[in-house]
C-alpha cells in the first residue's frame, strides 16, 4: 500500500499536493473536527468493516452531502471518493469466504467452487420456492 502511494506521488507530484490540500480543507466552512480527507477515510473504513457495496456507499455519500451545510467537501459518489482514496493507496481486493467461515477463497483456494473443509458451495443459489430464477 505504501509503495503504491509512493509510486503515485513520484509519477504525479500534483497528486501529493492535492492530498495535502484535502487533509487541511475543512469538511464544510467553520468545521473544526473533520477535514475532507479525514471524514472520507473514516467513512471508507466503515464501508470495509461492514461490507457495504459501492452503490450503497455512493448513496450514503450523496445523502451526507445533502445533510451537511452548503459548500461542503463531501464527495457525491464512490467514483469521486475513489479518486482521493486511490491516491492514498487505499485500494482493496474483495475476498470471498466460506459462509461457515472455514476458509478464505484466496491463494491456493482462489478457484475453488466449494469449501474444502465443509463442502458448502462458494456461491449463493438463486432459488425461490423450488424454482430457479
Amino acid at each position: 500500500m505504501v509503495q503504491a502511494a509512493h509510486d503515485n506521488y513520484t509519477s504525479d507530484p500534483k497528486l501529493f499536493e492535492k492530498l495535502l490540500e484535502d487533509a487541511d480543507k475543512p469538511l464544510y466552512p467553520d468545521c473544526k473536527k473533520f477535514t475532507k480527507l479525514s471524514s472520507l477515510v473514516k467513512l471508507y473504513n466503515l464501508k470495509g468493516r461492514y461490507g457495504w457495496s459501492d452503490k450503497s456507499f455512493s448513496e450514503l455519500l450523496g445523502l451526507l452531502g445533502e445533510m451537511l451545510p452548503d459548500n461542503n467537501e463531501m464527495p457525491s459518489s464512490m467514483y469521486e471518493a475513489k479518486k482521493t482514496l486511490t491516491a492514498l493507496g487505499m485500494e482493496y481486493e474483495k475476498i470471498h469466504a466460506c459462509p461457515k467461515d472455514c476458509i478464505l477463497y484466496r491463494k491456493e483456494y482462489k478457484d475453488a467452487i466449494a469449501c474444502l473443509t465443509c463442502g458448502t458451495s462458494r456461491w449463493k443459489g438463486k432459488y425461490k420456492r423450488n424454482c430457479l430464477l
